[in-house]
């Protein structure tokens, strides 16, 4: 092959490349991605004219009170034995405004060892004697706590806190 034919041949695949490259980058840099936001270009920001500022507010943090549940629970409750009581503490706070029925799970069987009727906000129990009957020993389990709306009685979810419950005889 001729010197003037390597050249050409290189010049054209430099070319080739250069174009290839340009293209590659193209499509990088200008499609979007199906994961990108595309926000509307008709939004305003700021807040709704005519919008009660201070009445906002109060809706938002009732919606969010409703959401909260909030207790307090002895996370390690110790018996006598498995058939004494022992010091569970369970606190349905004054500011909850949500009724709470406890329910206490072992985790390792699931098997349900402790179910409470409903405590009022501002309410507690502090010692409580088992449904069932443990042997000696360490348990770990899980606290669930189901809140109701106050006034009528409606479910309105669940949360749950880690508990180790010791039976010493």
């Amino acid at each position: 092959m001729s010197k003037g034919k390597k050249r050409t041949l290189i010049a054209v695949g430099a070319v080739l490349l250069v174009a290839i490259t340009i293209s590659i980058c193209y499509f990088m840099f200008t499609k979007k991605s199906e994961t990108e936001l595309v926000y509307d270009d008709n939004a305003t920001t700021g807040i709704m004219p005519g919008t009660d500022i201070e009445e906002r507010k109060k809706e938002l943090q009732e919606m969010l009170d409703r959401s909260m549940i909030a207790f307090s629970i002895n996370t390690s409750p110790v018996f006598a034995d498995g058939t004494s009581e022992g010091n569970l503490l369970i606190e349905n706070p004054g500011n909850n405004a949500k009724l709470l029925k406890i329910s206490i799970q072992i985790n390792d069987t699931e098997e349900e060892i402790y179910t409470s009727n409903f405590l009022k906000p501002g309410t507690y129990i502090e010692n409580v004697k088992l449904d069932k009957v443990l042997e000696k020993g360490t348990y770990d389990a899980t606290a669930y706590f189901s809140a109701y709306e106050e006034d009528t009685g409606n479910y309105i979810g669940r949360t749950g806190a880690q508990i180790a419950i010791t039976v010493q005889n």
